[in-house]
């Protein structure tokens, strides 16, 4: 069994550990994951300009959740678990905390700009793709842009 709760600052190294370790697992090759290591990076002013949930378990850091906001829009601006724990639900876990705390924060909208191997789960958590955007890390590459309608009805929506 697992919970979630707030990240600590004193996790931020084991959570950006943790984001490697997602990415790494579909497969990219080390130079691809050294350059978007510092996308993957948590900082301490991360813990001040956004919301951030780990899943754990006896101590151990199962997965990731962090939340930016802009008005009335909310950004998943990533959600990761740890390679050993998919499919185990906590990725579910993660994004109905998600969803959850962008309602509760007052936002209209939740867009997720994701990587092209976890687009079937952001579908099947009801997401609908609107677009393709260009990468911050990579110019010139496209990701999926998935969006989803904050509305009373979705606030239980995957927890």
């Amino acid at each position: 069994m697992y919970q979630l709760r707030a990240a600590r600052m004193d996790e931020l190294t084991k959570l950006t550990e943790l984001c490697v370790q997602s990415k790494a697992f579909w497969g990219y090759d080390d130079a691809f994951i050294r350059d978007c290591r510092d996308k993957l990076n948590f900082h301490p002013a991360d813990m001040e300009k956004s919301h951030i949930c780990v899943a754990e378990n006896d101590h151990t850091l199962l997965g990731v959740a962090q939340l930016l906001f802009t008005d009335e829009i909310a950004f998943l601006e990533r959600l990761c678990v740890a390679p050993a724990n998919l499919k185990t639900g906590i990725g579910k876990s993660l994004f109905g905390w998600s969803i959850n705390t962008a309602h509760r924060a007052g936002a209209k909208r939740l867009l997720i700009e994701c990587d092209h191997h976890s687009a079937g789960f952001y579908q099947r958590m009801g997401a609908r793709e609107e677009e393709f955007v260009e990468s911050r890390v990579f110019p010139g590459q496209q990701l999926p842009r998935f969006n989803i309608t904050l509305t009373p009805s979705r606030r239980s929506a995957g927890a």
